[in-house]
């Protein structure tokens, strides 16, 4: 803290009416004590005597449109009354005038708020009970208390560093609050993390062997000078992410395109084109379907790099609209599929199954924008699930679960895991229940001339498509079953409905609800 008042003062000179006479005194440097007394002595009687010949009197020292004096008389006086005998002396003085007058202060607002309560008497400016507010030379201290740039005014990150371990704990504690209030209060302003560039950043140097302090030469922020090209044009400082955008979608980078491609072709097939999205270098896997690629590339370029564009060319084709078909020939000429000779059955991603649920449940809220949502609540939140909260330091033991991505590195590709936990989730999960639930109250309502017509329109919002005679025979049979084998605690015969909640979620837990063919 000590540190922090000297630079802060350093700022001040002698002529200073509040912290003049310190740095007079700090000035002397280390001397005796004798010494000290006698230049002491001289320095405030001089002060003393400026401060009497513009006269002492309350009109002059506190008028309400008054000059300040050269001097503080509060300082000055102080001094004088306290007579230190060391610079350490003096700063147990200047303690004593500042806490004095901060009380006087608030002490003074808050008579004056008074003033307009019920009953209060309205004074008028230049009373004397309103000196300390209107006085120049109360005002020359509280200048130093509370203007910007002053010794005491410390920012809220260096009042904690400053503070001992059990404040600046407590500190953080009140600082982590008030930041969640903001992110969870209904009142709170929408908000977003933006990244805005230094226009004038610092120099970036190689570090030699990676050594930070072995600084290397200057380079300047242009394209990655290893790839193939011309890459000589440097970034304007200030806007360096707009230069390496352009020079990302450059027309001489068309591994840009193919990367994208890849991606989308990934996201509707399981697979890319290239299998190993992560390294398209001469170490990954050559593309399985060159031309294709390239083409895709190319015309997406030219569409405007419009992802609208490119997934609608992928899913008109006839190789996305293919069916999930076993073919024993096809199989042994390519077991890899390879040659899309079927459609990749791939099960949906979590956030993909999650919003199914709610969709077949009227319950998805399709809402654009708003704040995140915390996937795990309960009841559950019906927003999609794009907009639910993830935290990178601790991942949701349903998201790791079901294979999300690890939001603390670049995944190109999600893996693919069947693990007990999956099944668990099927079966016990509150989400799951509510869901099956909330449909067999949705297929009650519409007043199915038969139980036949109830379960097709159960099948049909969950597994979008008629089910066979078989299949309705196989329900029919499951729903009698169940009310005939059911009961409730006391021996009662269980609620009929409570068959049809079952086969609710049977649908939803089935392999054809989790999986595309």
């Amino acid at each position: 803290m000590n540190g922090y008042w000297r630079t802060s003062l350093a700022g001040f000179s002698k002529d200073d009416a509040v912290f003049g006479p310190w740095l007079e005194m700090q000035s002397w440097g280390t001397i005796p004590e004798a010494e000290f007394q006698k230049r002491r002595d001289e320095y405030l009687s001089r002060l003393s005597g400026e401060l009497d010949a513009i006269g002492r009197t309350p009109d002059k020292l506190h008028a309400l449109r008054g000059e300040p004096p050269k001097w503080n008389p509060f300082i000055v006086d102080a001094l004088l009354e306290q007579k230190p005998n060391s610079l350490s002396d003096a700063a147990a003085v200047y303690g004593k005038v500042f806490a004095d007058q901060q009380r006087l202060w608030l002490q003074s607002l808050l008579e004056s708020s008074s003033e307009a309560a019920p009953g209060g008497t309205v004074l008028p400016d230049d009373h004397p009970q309103h000196q300390v507010i209107n006085s120049a030379s109360h005002r020359q201290i509280r200048h130093h208390l509370y203007a910007p740039g002053s010794p005491f005014d410390v920012s809220d990150e260096d009042a904690v560093r400053l503070t001992n371990r059990t404040i600046s704990d407590l500190a953080s504690g009140k600082k982590g609050a008030m930041h969640q209030l903001n992110l969870s209060s209904p009142g709170s302003p929408p908000r977003a993390m933006i990244v805005q560039e230094d226009p004038n950043p610092r120099a970036t140097h190689i570090f030699l062997r990676g050594n930070p302090l072995a600084r290397g030469a200057v380079v300047q922020a242009k394209f990655l000078s290893a790839l193939p090209g011309d890459h000589t044009q440097i970034y304007e400082d200030g806007r360096r992410r707009l230069g390496l955008a352009r020079s990302v979608i450059a027309d001489s980078n068309p591994l840009t395109a193919r990367v994208l491609v890849n991606w989308a072709w990934q996201n509707h097939f399981g697979v890319g084109l290239v299998r190993t999205p992560d390294d398209f270098g001469t170490r990954g896997q050559a593309p399985t379907h060159p031309e294709l690629l390239d083409y895709l590339a190319d015309q997406f370029r030219k569409n405007g790099w419009s992802m609208k564009w490119l997934h609608r060319q992928i899913m008109l084709s006839q190789a996305y609209r293919q069916g999930a078909i076993e073919n024993e020939d096809s199989r042994q000429v390519d077991p890899e599929n390879q040659l899309l000779w079927r459609m990749p059955r791939r099960r949906l991603d979590f956030e993909a199954m999650r919003d199914s649920m709610l969709a077949a449940c009227d319950e998805l809220d399709v809402t654009m924008g708003g704040r995140p949502v915390d996937l795990n609540a309960s009841p559950a939140v019906p927003r999609r699930s794009v907009y639910g909260f993830v935290n990178r330091d601790i991942i949701a033991n349903l998201m790791s679960t079901f294979d999300s991505a690890n939001p603390n590195a670049c995944t190109a590709r999600r893996p693919e895991t069947t693990v007990p936990q999956q099944a668990l989730f099927a079966l016990n999960s509150d989400f799951i229940q509510d869901r099956a639930l909330r449909l067999a109250s949705i297929t009650k309502q519409i007043n199915a001339a038969s139980d036949e017509d109830r379960i097709v329109a159960m099948v049909r919002r969950t597994l979008c498509r008629d089910p066979t005679e078989s299949e309705v025979g196989q329900a029919k049979k499951f729903l009698d079953d169940n009310i005939a084998t059911a009961t409730t605690t006391d021996g009662a015969a269980a609620d009929p409905e409570r068959g049809w909640i079952l086969l609710a979620h049977a649908l939803m837990a089935s392999n054809e609800f989790t999986f595309l063919d």
